[in-house]
């Protein structure tokens, strides 16, 4: 006998079947597209997992179809083909073997364009776009999700095989899905016997049917077998990531996303006053350190370099020290906008000191940059080059984004976010 429940409250599911929302117990559905997409996921694992150079490009347009298929009804926003395609870009440029630039770190950008575009393409990004919460992101698209959802498939293939017919109601057992199973391969292995034993039994029957046969032929080896075992996991954590994602609320995410700024909102004890000093301290520091060394800073802007330097040692010295520099000046712009008793906007000296600041980290980059150039005008582009100038060009447009954010009151990380992806995407073309 069924237990009845009586709550009729449904919700709608990863591929648009109505999931009811029960107050014992919540039996498993599946839509179609899911079982496509764990189909689809199968082949993906397995191709991710090969040596072959196509394998990681084949991967990434089974991503993208899965994605694609599970969330087609969803709204695609334009930020969500931004992602898509640095993807694609990347994807291109290592299969056709323009990776100069990059080079190891392909990977490591493949895996976060794909999962953050799946993010932004379902619509379970925290704040429902590009914001200042990306280490909540990636927390969940990298490990809550997938890791929450890692037995989904299981349950997705289980539910497709026990459900083989149209009326829900009717379930399949699993002896019977088990014994339908085993009957196939065994006639499988049926019919590649009988072919075997004709083909030894006449000639003409061989040259007709091996090329047929052959193809049915098991040839496993160690590195096969791993592979295979490997790919299960992996399988399960991508699908889990790609169809996991349209089972998670989107309100449930925002509402998230809304209690960590409200948390970071409590952190706001520190007078203004304190932050003040602070900053006038730092200013100090870099006025003076401009002072002292602005001969030597400011040589490659007329192409003069300091006494006993060659220009590579020029160009290198204090290149990544500047950077570093400019990195703690974000996070020290954070600490005071954050925990300021007073939004600085509203305190003149705060304001006026993080403008400050943020100039000085710009004039940092310039200098940077332009060792950078005087090292490129002699000697010529490399990959190690074209990435510091990278990095440089990231920082400076951070600083003149933080900038804007702070004087106006708007929001500006998404556009630093992509202009640092796009910008990234571009030169793995070279």
């Amino acid at each position: 006998m069924d237990m009845e429940y009586n709550v009729p409250q449904t919700e709608t599911a990863c591929g648009g079947d109505s999931v009811p929302i029960l107050t014992q117990k919540t039996p498993f559905l599946s839509s179609n597209r899911e079982k496509i997409a764990a189909l689809i996921i199968y082949l993906a694992a397995w191709c991710y997992l090969g040596r072959w150079p196509e394998g990681l490009a084949v991967f990434c347009a089974l991503f993208v179809a899965a994605g694609e298929l599970l969330y087609w009804d969803v709204r695609r926003s334009g930020e969500s083909l931004v992602w898509l395609g640095c993807l694609v870009v990347i994807c291109l440029s290592n299969s056709l073997g323009r990776g100069q630039v990059w080079g190891e770190y392909y990977g490591l950008f493949l895996h976060l364009f794909g999962v953050y575009w799946l993010l932004c393409r379902s619509g379970r990004l925290s704040m429902g776009e590009s914001s200042t919460l990306l280490l909540l992101d990636a927390l969940l698209g990298f490990v809550v999700i997938p890791f929450k959802h890692f037995f989904l498939r299981i349950r997705t293939v289980w539910y497709a095989l026990t459900h083989l017919c149209r009326s829900k109601r009717k379930k399949t057992q699993p002896e019977s899905v088990l014994a339908l199973v085993l009957a196939l391969i065994a006639a499988l292995a049926l019919l590649v016997g009988a072919g075997s034993l004709l083909m030894r039994a006449d000639e003409g029957f061989f040259q007709l049917f091996s090329g047929f046969f052959s193809r049915f032929s098991l040839h496993l080896s160690a590195d096969v077998c791993m592979r295979l075992l490997l790919s299960l996991p992996v399988g399960a954590y991508v699908f889990g990531l790609v169809a996991g994602a349209g089972r998670e609320a989107q309100d449930k995410l925002r509402a998230r996303g809304d209690s960590v700024r409200a948390a970071i909102a409590r952190l706001r004890h520190v007078p203004n006053a304190v932050w003040t000093a602070v900053l006038t301290v730092f200013l100090t520091l870099y006025v003076l350190f401009f002072c002292v060394q602005g001969s030597y800073l400011f040589g490659a802007f007329h192409r003069q370099l300091p006494e006993g330097f060659t220009v590579a040692a020029y160009a290198r010295q204090g290149f990544f020290e500047l950077c570093g520099v400019m990195a703690l000046n974000f996070a020290l712009l954070w600490l005071v906008t954050r925990t300021g008793n007073r939004p600085a906007r509203e305190t003149r000296a705060v304001c006026a000191l993080c403008t400050a600041l943020l100039a000085a980290s710009m004039l940092f980059a310039v200098v940077a940059c332009s060792k950078l150039i005087l090292y490129i005008s002699c000697f010529g582009f490399t990959p190690k080059r074209l990435q510091s100038t990278w990095l440089v060009c990231v920082l400076f447009f951070g600083c003149a984004a933080s900038g804007y954010s702070l004087l106006t009151g708007r929001k500006s990380f998404r556009a630093w976010m992509i202009f640092g992806a796009v910008t990234l995407a571009l030169l793995s073309v070279y």
